[in-house]
């Protein structure tokens, strides 16, 4: 999925995935549309910080696209069932309101998941052409700390030649690394600190790599930690230490690694 860059009509800038096969003028359309519209523009950003609701948005997009396609095409089943939708009392203010206002009011509803998925169950259900599409998008890590979760290591190392920010907290307050070292990604955790990833603040909370290795029972990342300099009595915001956090959640393996190197 290739991101292009969008100049923003308020100063900033932000990437976008492009949807998976849409058409040119639409993508077009739609990159106007984001650039004179920094409020959109700041939603997007939100999204991007979760890479939940950038699937959904992007699933729900490439729906629409999928539908407004057929319709470009004259494909008169769909044609049919658009009337018939036009004429549910619901739906139709919103056919109303795109076909009046454009882009503005199609960008306004695309980013109702619930209502594009509404229609698309009263189109018949999700047509089977768009599952290469939609499995695509749930196959792709959208973001440096989803690659990290997910043990994705081509897409970490995609992310990190396009400087993405290595110790970025997400909306969750965790960095890649946070995520990598408590999903066992031993080879992303490697990577990450060989890319100079902090591993003395992995989240909002002052935890450390130690203390993620240490409370889920990572022993192998642990003694790597330890390996490269980790601190084994940095104590997190609450002045909890990585021995405490093996203890708490009952972590014997690491509780003995971490007691031979003078935890306390």
């Amino acid at each position: 999925m290739t991101t292009e860059t969008l100049n923003i009509s308020d100063g900033t800038t932000m990437e976008i995935a492009r949807l998976p096969d849409v058409d040119d003028q639409t993508w077009e359309e739609l990159k106007v549309y984001v650039e004179g519209n920094p409020e959109t523009a700041k939603t997007l950003q939100n999204f991007a910080k979760n890479p939940d609701a950038m699937r959904g948005w992007l699933q729900t997009q490439a729906i629409a696209e999928h539908y407004n396609t057929k319709l470009s095409n004259g494909d008169t089943p769909v044609q049919d069932k658009v009337k018939f939708l036009e004429s549910d009392p619901e739906l139709a203010p919103i056919f109303e309101d795109i076909k009046k206002n454009g882009m503005e009011a199609a960008m306004k509803y695309y980013q109702n998941e619930d209502l594009m998925l509404k229609i698309s169950q009263k189109m018949g259900g999700l047509p089977s052409e768009l599952d290469p599409v939609l499995q695509k998008i749930d196959d792709t890590s959208m973001t440096l700390h989803e690659a990290a979760k997910r043990g994705d290591l081509a897409a970490v190392k995609s992310f990190l030649e396009r400087k993405k920010p290595l110790d970025a907290q997400d909306f969750k307050g965790i960095t890649p690394l946070g995520y990598a070292i408590g999903a066992n990604r031993i080879a992303v955790v490697k990577l990450l600190l060989d890319s100079r990833a902090n591993p003395y603040a992995v989240d909002s909370s002052g935890n450390s790599g130690l203390h993620y290795a240490a409370g889920y029972g990572r022993r192998e990342l642990l003694e790597y930690l330890l390996k490269v300099g980790a601190n084994v009595n940095q104590p997190n915001a609450q002045g909890m230490t990585p021995l405490a956090a093996a203890t708490q959640n009952k972590q014997e393996a690491t509780m003995q690694v971490l007691r031979a190197h003078g935890a306390q």
